[in-house]
């Protein structure tokens, strides 16, 4: 019996339920492919978190082959790789740096005497306490009384002058504000050589500027435009100029450590030699200033030479350093306290000394070999203080107990020879 061939129709239904049937098998191995995929997705987003939280980031791309020495976040706090480069946006002295100018910029001001009709400013004022409390250098307020100070927001408040010290060149005034934001105070007795430090000021009129270095030196002892040294400087290389005078010099940790002061420059301009005023002589300066209206040191009323090996032979002393009492004021404190002046008047280039009196080689435990020794031995003294001081007279090695201190003025600062 001959077999029958399927009709055209026939075929076409057979063709079109195999193609039917093929594309039900491929989606059903795509699906399932599909679904394994998520499923190692799930997997691997499991073993991965797993990496990180026991290891890191850094770990886990360690294990990928990936050389990475840091890692380092953007803004948003989100890795962000560099081209091809094992590298991050931004490095953590970036990100540090960029923290502490966030955090500090809205407690620095611009200073404007309020006389100037100029506004590109006298310099920076770090504010210390909500109320308005402004600190900053003597130099910047001058002798004015009545200042405007610009904030960060753009916004300006008037301000007065509380007092100053030109002795260690710092002044406070007072803004009519009760909202500011204060600086942070830390201590400048954490810092070593090598310490990061970032300094926030104008200078030469652009505003809000900032710069970074490392403390260079501690200790310093710094020569003032009044005659005085100032003991107990930070010397910093981070870059200073006009403008930058009463801002904050700040560590690595955001806080105010110091109080741009000076600079040291052949040009007038930064030169990398530049130099702070410690916190805690400052805010004890400016507590002084707030409570009394003036800082209240200690100071010997005599009129004083530094010795040199000159004055020694001439004067046939057995040492060339210590300062000598040229005059004593009669009846003061010095007078009452023992000490004695010269009575040999002799010419000492511009000016008219005393020989003969006592020569002071210390201050309480502090030797004393020159004005500087001499400045910082009394500097951290107050008006009314007894110190004991011992001298050298007639070849002898004598302490006078209990000395009593006057205040030091910026007149009686300048009783002394060089």
């Amino acid at each position: 019996m001959k077999k029958q061939r399927p009709s055209g129709p026939e075929i076409l239904i057979i063709i079109l339920t195999a193609a039917v049937s093929i594309l039900v098998f491929a989606l059903l191995a795509i699906w399932t492919k599909a679904l394994n995929t998520a499923q190692e997705s799930e997997m691997l987003h499991h073993v991965l978190s797993a990496v990180i939280e026991e290891k890191g980031e850094k770990g886990l791309l360690e294990m990928a082959g990936v050389p990475v020495d840091d890692i380092h976040y953007s803004y948003e706090d989100l890795p962000i790789f560099v081209e091809d480069r094992p590298s991050w946006k931004l490095t953590e002295e970036e990100r540090r740096a960029i923290a502490i100018y966030e955090n500090s910029k809205e407690c620095v001001v611009q200073i404007v005497s309020a006389s100037e009709l100029s506004d590109t400013g006298q310099g920076a004022g770090v504010i210390i306490s909500p109320d308005g409390y402004i600190v900053t250098n003597r130099h910047v307020t001058g002798s004015g009384t009545d200042f405007i100070v610009r904030l960060y927001d753009g916004s300006v408040r008037e301000a007065h002058l509380v007092g100053s010290d030109v002795l260690s060149d710092i002044s406070v005034i007072k803004a009519e504000a009760e909202d500011l934001n204060a600086i942070e105070i830390g201590s400048a007795l954490s810092l070593v050589p090598g310490s990061s430090v970032y300094a926030i000021g104008h200078p030469y009129g652009y505003t809000w500027s900032m710069t970074s270095g490392i403390v260079s030196g501690l200790d310093r002892m710094v020569s003032t435009d009044t005659g005085a040294i100032i003991p107990s400087m930070i010397q910093t290389d981070a870059l200073i100029n006009p403008g930058n005078s009463g801002g904050p010099l700040l560590s690595s940790d955001g806080k105010m450590v110091g109080l741009v002061s000076s600079i040291y420059s052949r040009s007038g301009g930064a030169e990398g030699v530049s130099f702070a005023l410690p916190s805690e002589v400052v805010m004890d300066a400016a507590e002084q200033i707030i409570t009394t209206g003036g800082v209240h040191r200690g100071w010997l009323d005599i009129l004083s030479v530094e010795l040199n090996p000159q004055i020694a032979e001439y004067s046939g002393l057995d040492i060339s350093d210590g300062i000598l009492v040229s005059q004593v004021v009669p009846g003061g404190e010095a007078d009452r306290g023992g000490l004695r002046g010269g009575s040999e008047a002799v010419q000492y280039g511009q000016s008219v000394i005393y020989l003969g009196g006592d020569v002071i080689t210390a201050i309480g435990d502090s030797p004393v070999r020159s004005y500087s020794d001499y400045f910082a031995a009394l500097f951290h003294t107050r008006a009314g203080d007894s110190v004991d001081i011992t001298i050298m007279r007639n070849g002898r090695s004598i302490v006078l107990d209990d000395v009593r201190l006057v205040e030091q003025t910026e007149d009686n600062s300048r009783w002394l020879v060089r």
